[in-house]
């Protein structure tokens, strides 16, 4: 058997040799392979900068074949939202070696990075496991930072071996890396040593994500001179969000409120932990944002990281919907409390325990709530209920339900309630919360509901059928539906 026909090509772009692979692209191919040759052509194009080309060709070759190499191009060209969508299927369809698994693992883990998930560090798990490249560990260190428990300590010993490395953008990423776990840790010196060091390896592309920690980290002056390098290009989306953040966190008054407002806007679904930083500081000012992100993405947050983003003083809501057991309270006490929030109106001792144990069995349950009441929470009898109930996206979501607020039901809901658990009644719960959300959705027949819907599933056939019917050809969004759909009903046998 002979080398597939587009291999030549794929080792020069990987070799960095764009020109001689682009010589090799120009053959027209037929059928998939034709495809797949033109979204290599728009991989050429964004490598010289012209990420309009990149999309339009990722686009078109998408249209015409959806393989794993063409939707891991559209996920690339396209913004993150839709991105992950493609990402993710071209990890589905993916059957090759373990580096080129590791790519479309890690390409994944930046996108849903970029919307602030907390998946995004179970890809970047799995790309260093297949790759354990310099590359993919640093950047599952940097997630870690954000949404593990791991001491960060062990971050900070596991990367600073690689600011020795020989190439220069390995110690680029382990400085920016090690930077963010000093600032994590209360220590701006460290964080400031680190990155004054750095500034000689940085370049036009290097720029954005350090910006706002030379603003945090570096004297006011260094940090204005790296703002100014900074504007020497043209700047677009996120990367012009994050110059504008740094601008904001450098000024005070009117100036920065009206910089934090903009970098906010750009970096909302772009970039959405920094723009949490951009709330945190606007807050401080006397300002508010339209549909602030920390309710949603804070609770999956590190502590450490919670702090850095929103400030110390932050409240912030518990995470039921697809969180894990909460810390304080253990797996049944997390049970319990999601329950009770779903019974405002207060629920009996036996229908308690029955849900919780799945039996009546009300000695231990008087021992439970024994617990959360010594943890603060105020806990009424007869029937049992939440006297204060604490603020939960759980709660907001049943709110946002009733009050038939699809869009504010579909930003809360992130997942699955508490998918770790097996109590009879959050079981129920869990399936009762989503039909209801489904059947609300499929209802409306708002296209940009059942995007969300479908994303928020994953692998519900009648929502993406729903989804793909109403898409134009021409939105960026069909292929992947597309895509999707013919997968789904192949695994279902339909």
């Amino acid at each position: 058997m002979g080398e597939p026909p587009l291999a030549p090509a794929l080792r020069l772009l990987e070799e960095g040799k764009d020109r001689e692979a682009e010589a090799l692209l120009l053959t027209p191919q037929e059928g998939p392979l034709e495809a797949e040759r033109l979204a290599l052509l728009g991989f050429v194009e964004a490598r010289k900068g012209n990420l309009r080309a990149y999309r339009a060709l990722a686009l078109e070759a998408a249209r015409r074949a959806q393989t794993p190499l063409t939707l891991y191009h559209l996920g690339l060209a396209l913004p993150p939202r839709a991105g992950a969508l493609a990402l993710e299927e071209a990890v589905f369809r993916f059957r090759g070696d373990a580096q080129g698994e590791a790519r479309l693992h890690m390409a994944l883990a930046v996108a849903l990075e970029r919307l602030g998930r907390p998946q995004a560090l179970a890809h970047a798990a799995l790309a260093r496991l297949k790759d354990p490249s310099p590359w993919t560990t640093l950047h599952h260190l940097r997630l870690e930072l954000l949404f593990s428990a791991k001491p960060l300590l062990e971050v900070l010993e596991e990367g600073e071996e690689f600011l020795l490395h020989e190439l220069p953008g390995v110690r680029l990423l382990a400085g920016h890396t090690l930077a963010l776990a000093h600032l994590l840790r209360g220590q701006p010196r460290r964080a400031r040593t680190l990155l004054q060091g750095l500034l000689p390896l940085l370049g036009p592309g290097s720029l954005p994500s350090f910006l706002v920690l030379g603003a945090l980290a570096l004297e006011p002056l260094r940090a204005r001179l790296l703002l100014e390098a900074a504007q020497v290009g043209p700047q677009a989306g996120w990367s012009q969000g994050f110059l504008l953040l740094a601008q904001g966190l450098l000024e005070g008054g009117e100036a920065a409120r009206d910089l934090l407002l903009s970098a906010h806007g750009l970096l909302r679904e772009d970039g959405a932990l920094y723009a949490l930083l951009a709330e945190a500081r606007l807050r401080a000012l006397g300002a508010e944002v339209e549909a602030p992100l920390a309710p949603r993405l804070a609770p999956a947050l590190r502590p450490e990281a919670r702090a850095f983003l929103l400030g110390r003083g932050e409240e912030t809501s518990l995470r039921l919907l697809d969180g894990g057991p909460l810390p304080s309270l253990g797996p049944r006490g997390t049970e319990a409390l999601a329950l009770l929030l779903a019974h405002e109106k207060g629920i009996s001792g036996e229908a308690l325990a029955e849900a919780l144990y799945g039996e009546p069995n009300l000695g231990a349950l008087k021992t439970l709530l024994h617990r959360l009441r010594a943890k603060g929470f105020r806990i009424s009898c007869a029937p049992y209920r939440l006297e204060d109930p604490p603020p939960s996206d759980l709660l907001a979501f049943l709110r946002a339900l009733s009050g038939r607020d699809l869009e504010q039901a579909l930003a809360l809901y992130q997942g699955p309630l508490l998918p770790w658990s097996q109590a009879p009644g959050v079981e129920a719960l869990r399936l009762e919360l989503e039909e209801t959300l489904r059947r609300a959705v499929l209802a409306s027949g708002d296209q940009e509901a059942l995007f969300l819907l479908a994303e928020r599933l994953g692998e519900d056939l009648e929502v993406w059928e729903a989804l793909l019917e109403g898409l134009s050809p021409e939105d960026p969004r069909y292929p992947i539906a597309r895509a999707r759909v013919e997968r789904l009903r192949r695994e279902y046998g339909v």
